[in-house]
């Protein structure tokens, strides 16, 4: 054999393993945060709001329905345009992914409408210090009620957000979760600011389907989720004083 095959081949096995370790790292890094939000990151987002809410859904999106053709994406609407009436007479800066009936697929230009719609979203939230996205929930199962709310996982801050709305909601609302629910796939907990999903409930729930027709039901529903985003400003600004360094 000649020396120079001794060198060459385990310089090629290399470069192959190499490109091999590469190819599987951007691909885990791809499946967690897709190429869309990549390119999102490359625009700068100026911070114009102090929290950015959602009503998921809207326009040809009606999201979970309810029995008599009632749509999730009415009730969240109303019960978030409530929430920024309350928050803005606290003298926050409050921005809203949609004010009426409709998607905001218009802002991303490449994918289906359902995936510039995300990233619309996904958008939106990093122009604010704090998100939150508020959704209702079906299921085969009609036994199924109650409010869940989701974090990103192993993020610190965004557990504690999470924990005190689920405080004051469970004021207003039974809980299908006892605790906040961890998550690593939804899209908009990826954001950079601290993101929140809220269920308020299940309208494949009879029970929970009434609640959410009561318009009382709503506007306690609307500030007892003010509450707990109030009280984790509270919370947020208590510990930056501490620790002399934002969280």
């Amino acid at each position: 054999m000649h020396l120079w095959h001794v060198f060459v081949l385990p310089r090629r096995l290399m470069g192959t393993m190499l490109l091999a370790v590469a190819v599987l790292i951007a691909l885990s890094v791809y499946y967690t945060y897709p190429l869309g939000i990549y390119t999102l990151r490359l625009v700068k987002q100026d911070i114009l709001y102090d929290i950015m809410l959602d009503p998921g859904h809207g326009g040809i999106d009606p999201g979970a329905i309810g029995a008599g053709e009632i749509y999730e994406k009415h009730y969240v609407l109303d019960i978030v345009l409530q929430m920024a009436e309350i928050l803005r007479s606290h003298g926050l800066k409050v921005g809203l992914t949609r004010e009426t009936d409709r998607d905001v697929s218009h802002l991303v230009s490449e994918g289906t409408r359902h995936r510039r719609d995300l990233l619309g979203r996904f958008k939106l939230m990093d122009q604010a210090q704090m998100g939150m996205s508020v959704h209702t929930n079906s299921t085969k199962n009609k036994e199924e009620s109650g409010a869940i709310v989701f974090y990103m996982n192993d993020q610190y801050v965004d557990e504690i957000y999470a924990q005190i709305v689920l405080e004051e909601l469970e004021k207003v609302q039974v809980l299908n979760e006892p605790r906040p629910i961890p998550r690593s796939t939804l899209l908009l907990l990826k954001a950079k600011p601290p993101v929140i999903l809220v269920e308020l409930g299940f309208m494949s729930n009879p029970t929970d389907l009434a609640k959410l027709g009561d318009p009382a039901f709503r506007g306690n529903v609307a500030q007892a989720l003010c509450s707990g985003i109030l009280r984790f400003i509270d919370w947020r600004y208590g510990e930056q004083s501490e620790s002399g360094s934002p969280i």
